[in-house]
């Protein structure tokens, strides 16, 4: 039987309905990121772009530059170095760029070492860098293959956390490498950059590690920074230095606005990825356990005045008013 028309408009009726709360199913990741303050490209990130070792070996480091490890300062020992690399979470697209690149830094940096400087290639010079698609590292030198399988990444960033030669007591973030290009910007990235995000993990890895080892936070780490690094440093609180020192520093470390700048990246690194703002809560962390210098040289001072009174006090007073 054909359905009356009552029927009818109530079959259309719910047709309507049902369209609608499908379209609006639809919206609702969009309305989700504008409420949020998020743009549809640039939503929550539940993965990173970089992962971070710290400590790293000294062979990690050679494979970035050798130069690093073979023109060390006597200090390594007691310096700590850290190396980003770039995650699985990447299109393979970036991987490949990056292994291009790679490339090319190794056919421009191999030294020579024959009469003629352009054909002459010192071998030792590749050994640990050339490594096929399979994840087999050629040893040019000895003419084997290390058949491990285990992919072996070369790091895009590094830094180095090492005593202050200059200051006791101090330490000094030195030699901040990346491999990445400044000029390719991305909003998405932390400091609107991959160099800058990278950067920025050596940084808060740095940090981390030196509050790890119990180490004074206010005033004890010191740093030459450059025009990228500097705005990174100065959104993680570090003052600039009144006055240059024999160690050419540009930027030191302050407890009090270290505190705000963390705890005000909690919240903007939401949206840049989990890796970011979980450094910046346990570096907060580290931090509220820290006292100021200033705090220092109050408690030192209640201490010694609080030694001078007790030398003062007569035990005999109160018995003395009697006799």
């Amino acid at each position: 039987t054909e359905p009356s028309l009552h029927e009818t408009d109530f079959l259309c009726a719910s047709g309507r309905k049902m369209n609608s709360f499908i379209n609006a199913c639809a919206l609702l990741p969009f309305l989700s990121n504008v409420a949020f303050g998020l743009s549809s490209n640039a939503a929550f990130g539940f993965s990173d772009r970089f992962k971070a070792v710290c400590p790293a070996d000294s062979s990690t480091i050679a494979q970035f530059s050798p130069s690093l490890i073979n023109g060390g300062t006597g200090d390594d020992e007691k310096s700590t170095w850290v190396a980003v690399f770039r995650s699985s979470n990447n299109l393979p697209s970036v991987i490949v760029k990056d292994s291009f690149m790679n490339a090319m830094r190794i056919a421009t940096e191999v030294q020579t070492d024959g009469a003629s400087q352009s054909t002459a290639i010192d071998n030792s010079s590749l050994k640990g860098q050339i490594q096929t698609s399979a994840g087999i590292t050629k040893d040019k030198t000895i003419g084997s293959e290390d058949t491990t399988g285990i992919n072996a990444n070369i790091p895009v960033a590094l830094a180095r956390l090492s005593p202050s030669l200059h200051f006791d007591g101090q330490w000094l973030i030195e030699s901040m490498r990346c491999s990445l290009k400044k000029e390719d910007t991305n909003e998405d990235c932390d400091g609107n950059s991959e160099h800058a995000e990278a950067i920025s993990v050596c940084i808060d890895e740095l940090i981390l590690h030196h509050l790890r080892e119990g180490r004074d936070f206010d005033g004890g780490i010191r740093t030459k920074a450059t025009l990228v690094s500097s705005k990174l440093l100065d959104e993680r609180g570090f003052a600039e230095v009144t006055h240059l020192c024999s160690d050419m520093a540009t930027h030191t470390s302050n407890l009090d606005s270290s505190m705000i700048k963390y705890a005000e990246r909690v919240v903007a690194t939401v949206s840049k990825g989990p890796g970011a703002r979980d450094r910046a809560l346990q570096i907060l962390n580290y931090l509220g356990k820290q006292e100021t210098n200033t705090d220092k040289d109050i408690d030192k001072q209640d201490e010694s005045s609080a030694d001078g009174d007790n030398d003062d006090i007569d035990p005999w007073a109160t018995i003395k008013q009697f006799i």
